[in-house]
This record gives C-alpha cells, sequence and structure tokens, in this order.
C-alpha cells in the first residue's frame, strides 16, 4: 500500500470519527438538525472544504474537527437559513474562506464581521450559542445594541465593534467596540484585550471606572496596564488567606472590596503594585493547589548536539500555584496571582526554559488562552518583550501544536 493510500485512509478516519463525536452530542441527535448536517457535509465532501491536509499533523486535525463542529452548528440554525446550501459558490478557496462564505450564505443579507465566522467553529456551549444568535442578528439587519449584550452599548460603539480585527474572539471585540467607542486608542485596546477584561463582563460597574482611567492617562506606559488590572483584581475579588499561629488558614474575603478608582493616579498605583508584589513573595505555609494539564504538547528541542555549546530548549506547563510562584519570582513579573484563572482553565501558563551544561536556565514565560488557543502573552525577565531567538522557538511550537500567536508587546500587536 503506498504513502499517499494510507494518508487517505486516515484522512478518512479522522474525519469519520469528527462526525461521529459531532453526532453524539444533543445538537447532532435531533432528527431535523442531522438532515440539515448531512446536507452541508455533502456539500462540503464535493468543494473539499472538510480535508485534513491543509494544515498537516495536529493543526489540519484541529483544523477538520473545528470545520465538522461548525457545520453541525450551522445545520441546528436551518430555520433560519435564508438560501439553500447548494447554490453557495465555495469553489478554489481554502476551506476556512469556504466555511465563511457559507454562513453568510446561509444566514446573512447583510455584510457580518470576519471574526464573527469563529462563533461556529467554537465548543456548543451556552455563551457560543448566543454569539451564533448575534451573528444572525447582524445578518439580518439588526444593530448590535439591540442584541442581548452583556454591557451597554452605544451608536459609536456598535460602528467600532463591526470594524474590529479580524483576529480578534467576540468577547475581545465587544470590549475593542467599548474602549474605541469611548475614545480609546487602538493601542489601548489591544492591550486591555490581553488582560482579563478582554475574556469576560463581570463587575462592569466598576471596570468601566478602570477603562476610563486608562483613557484619561494616555501618557502611561501601556506595559502597565496588565499589572493594573491585576493588581486591581486582586486587591477588591480575590479573597485572601491568613495563616494563624497554630498553622491553620482563614479566608478573610479580599483585601479592599470598597475599593475605587477615584483620586488614584498611575504612579501612586505603580507604588502599590510594587509593595504588593514584594509581599506575596514573602515565604508562606499556605496550601498548593493544583489544576489539569491543557490539551496542548509540549516542546523540546536540541540544538548543536554533541557540540560544545550542546543546549536543549524546553516548554513546559506550570500546573500549581507553587510553580506559579517559583516562575514569578525568578522572572520577576506577576504570574504568580494568575492561580485563579489556571484554576478555572480560563488560562494555561506555560515557562520556556534551555539546558546548557547540566543547568537549566528560565528564558520566557507564556499565556495560552485556552478557549481560542491563542497565546496572548509572552514575556522574559522583568516583563520584557521576546528576543529574536525565544520568539523563534514559540513559533515552532505553536506551529506544531496549531496554536496561534498574538499579544501586546508594549508597542505592537504581535499577530502571526
Amino acid at each position: 500500500m503506498s504513502i499517499g493510500t494510507l494518508r487517505k485512509k486516515s484522512a478518512k478516519s479522522i474525519l469519520d470519527r469528527a462526525i461521529h463525536a459531532a453526532l453524539r452530542t444533543s445538537v447532532g441527535r435531533d432528527p431535523r438538525n442531522r438532515t440539515a448536517f448531512y446536507r452541508l457535509l455533502g456539500i462540503a465532501r464535493r468543494v473539499r472544504l472538510v480535508r485534513i491536509e491543509t494544515g498537516g499533523g495536529r493543526t489540519g486535525i484541529t483544523g477538520l474537527e473545528s470545520l465538522v463542529r461548525g457545520l453541525l452548528a450551522l445545520a441546528s440554525f436551518h430555520k433560519n437559513w435564508l438560501r439553500s446550501p447548494e447554490l453557495a459558490d465555495l469553489q478554489g478557496l481554502n476551506p476556512r474562506r469556504q466555511f465563511t462564505l457559507l454562513a453568510r450564505h446561509l444566514l446573512a443579507d447583510y455584510p457580518v464581521p470576519e471574526f464573527m465566522t469563529s462563533v461556529w467553529l467554537a465548543p456548543l456551549n451556552l455563551s457560543s450559542t448566543r454569539h451564533k444568535m448575534w451573528f444572525v442578528h447582524i445578518g439580518t439587519g439588526k444593530n448590535i445594541r439591540t442584541a442581548k449584550l452583556p454591557i451597554a452599548y452605544t451608536k459609536r460603539m456598535a460602528h467600532e465593534f463591526l470594524d474590529a480585527p479580524a483576529h480578534l474572539t467576540v468577547e475581545q471585540a465587544l470590549r475593542w467596540g467599548q474602549i474605541r467607542g469611548l475614545g480609546g486608542s487602538k493601542e489601548l485596546a489591544l492591550a486591555i484585550l490581553q488582560t482579563r477584561l478582554g475574556k469576560w463582563f463581570r463587575h462592569e460597574g466598576f471596570w468601566i471606572t478602570v477603562i476610563h482611567f486608562f483613557i484619561n492617562h494616555p501618557k502611561m506606559d501601556l506595559i502597565h496596564v496588565a499589572p493594573i488590572v491585576e493588581y486591581l483584581y486582586g486587591q477588591k475579588y480575590v479573597d485572601a488567606d491568613v495563616l494563624m499561629v497554630d498553622g491553620d488558614t482563614i479566608n478573610i474575603g479580599p483585601p479592599q472590596p470598597a475599593l475605587t478608582m477615584k483620586g488614584r493616579t498611575p504612579e501612586a498605583l505603580l507604588r502599590q503594585i510594587d509593595a504588593w508584589n514584594a509581599k506575596i513573595k514573602r515565604p508562606r505555609r499556605l496550601k498548593v493547589l493544583t489544576w489539569k494539564p491543557a490539551s496542548i504538547g509540549g516542546f523540546q528541542k536540541l540544538e548543536n548536539e554533541g557540540g560544545e555549546n550542546e543546549r536543549v530548549w524546553t516548554i513546559q506547563e506550570l500546573t500549581n500555584s507553587l510553580q506559579l510562584k517559583h516562575e514569578g519570582d525568578a522572572m520577576n513579573h506577576c504570574v504568580g496571582t494568575y492561580v485563579s484563572s489556571c484554576m478555572t482553565r480560563t488560562s494555561s501558563i506555560w515557562s520556556m526554559r534551555f539546558m546548557i551544561g547540566g543547568r537549566a536556565y528560565r528564558v520566557m514565560t507564556i499565556e495560552i488562552e485556552l478557549s481560542s488557543r491563542t497565546i496572548c502573552q509572552a514575556k522574559r525577565r522583568g516583563n520584557s518583550n521576546p528576543n529574536e531567538k525565544s520568539l523563534n522557538i514559540l513559533r515552532q511550537w505553536a506551529k506544531a501544536e496549531g496554536l496561534k500567536i498574538s499579544y501586546w508587546n508594549g508597542e505592537v500587536q504581535v499577530q502571526e
């Protein structure tokens, strides 16, 4: 049997598994959804929308599974279809572009932003279902302001939302529209999107005052945005544990639950952050919290094998609070405060290192936004940006694991 034949059989097997996995979901078990799904699948096979050789390796498999899931999602909205899927012109394009055109053909009479395509490829849950309804809402000519949004929106915000960069998630685009609509710069918007404010909208009454604070201090170096957000979050919303004389710990709630932005200045905030970082680095006998590893492989590469400067590069996930603390202490940044994000599997933190002469050296700390498999932060010691060598290693790992790269480096948005 030829290698080509084996590859075709392997691709067919992966496609079959993806289809069966989709049909086992609650959406896939609905007979009407199945009928619509089979129609779309027939078209997708004919125009080679579902194929694995486009990305190769893990990236190709991930992309194929995502597209199959997307076809089922489109099928679940068959009552909203505006046109017959058989009439869609999908020839001669890459699979992602074909899928985008199919979604617009079925559900849109009016332009829909490029970033909205991702709502159909996301895992099926309550949040992604809401976003799909937004796609239909916009596609039928309705204003995003009249959809059920988690934040209040003005006309200008709605306009900026529709013009958000194509690589953003829907949540990020929603925050982008808000910041730009309030008068914030593109650079500020990108910096804020790399914080927890680009992922969720809880406690919005407070966080809108923080956004106004950033907008009102345009001369502040944007490298401080993320540390300020984490500090404010930790002070206002994260419960604090106090070590008792008998060795037990008690929870006393957040340090400053009544914290507001009134009268604050960037200079004073940064002094408070320095004091806070110094405090959390003091030795404490607290319980080590752990979390499940992400479904992402690590990285290892040998350079100069057998030579005098032989070194081994690795990228490994940090899976407990003690590892985060050690990483933050060694790299002189605040990753030790990311326990909550890791516990909830919002983020995954990784450490890039190299070993030479039997000794390991930390190089860079990496944050991955798990919902979109996007590298959203990459910082060397003291929050400095990656150099060309560490960025090259990062790119190799991202390509092998099917990860996107999109982070703010303090000057521009790095997107690959």
